[in-house]
């Protein structure tokens, strides 16, 4: 299958490269969703992110013709004209940009609501099972907060695999030919990113591997299968 999608990519690149507007269109519409989630995860922006793939697919247009099948897949070359620009950004905003709030605000470290009402008698009111229901949701959006901010704090090198593996759900050997480096150094550098991460999120949280899984679901919808925090 990988390599019928390869195969179709490789065609279509071509393509769009003499200019043929229909394969153009075919191969944006294959790979501008994880280009765009790659570029959020990386930036902390959705303005960012989108400005970053139109500038991504307006240089493929420029400069298709430059990709060799040799060197790799047309997505690994997509990736790679992406990352440019990111850093590029990163150049021009600074070295982490913040985040926006289209991404949304959790509760601040540390911070709690009442939300289960005592009527009077030592008991919880009826309404407690649904305020408890409404401060687990508050306290995993908090979560969910801590865990993009301390994401967007690793170094590109760091936060490039964490965001293809744990947060795309990439295997090692995708996220390696997406970033143009061997498995092994992959590999590592997921390794050392979540114990970074592990190291910033411990003192916020008393359980940091529910920090982590808990963060990711929320912020997902579910937990990724290839590359879970583990």
């Amino acid at each position: 299958m990988a390599d019928t999608v390869e195969t179709r990519d490789i065609e279509l690149i071509r393509r769009l490269a003499a200019g043929d507007d229909d394969a153009f269109l075919e191969f944006y519409r294959r790979h501008q969703g994880g280009l765009y989630r790659y570029a959020v995860h990386m930036s902390g922006s959705p303005q960012s992110a989108s400005d970053v793939v139109q500038e991504t697919f307006l240089t493929l247009i420029r400069h298709g013709g430059k990709y060799d099948e040799e060197k790799g897949t047309p997505a690994a070359f997509l990736f790679g004209i992406a990352r440019n620009h990111l850093r590029k950004l990163h150049e021009k905003e600074g070295r982490y940009v913040p985040l926006s709030e289209e991404l949304g605000k959790g509760l601040s470290a540390g911070g709690s609501l009442d939300l289960v009402h005592s009527n009077g008698n030592g008991r919880s009111s009826a309404r407690a099972g649904h305020a408890e229901m409404i401060h687990e949701g508050l306290e995993r959006a908090q979560i969910a907060e801590l865990l993009r901010e301390a994401i967007l704090t690793l170094p590109d090198h760091y936060r490039e695999p964490v965001t293809l593996c744990d947060l795309e759900g990439k295997s090692y050997g995708e996220a390696a030919a997406l970033l143009d480096c061997p498995v092994g150094t992959v590999r590592s550098r997921l390794n050392r990113a979540r114990s970074i991460l592990l190291d910033k999120l411990r003192p916020a949280h008393g359980s940091v591997q529910q920090v982590i899984h808990v963060g990711v679901r929320n912020q997902y919808g579910h937990s990724r299968s290839r590359g879970d925090f583990r």
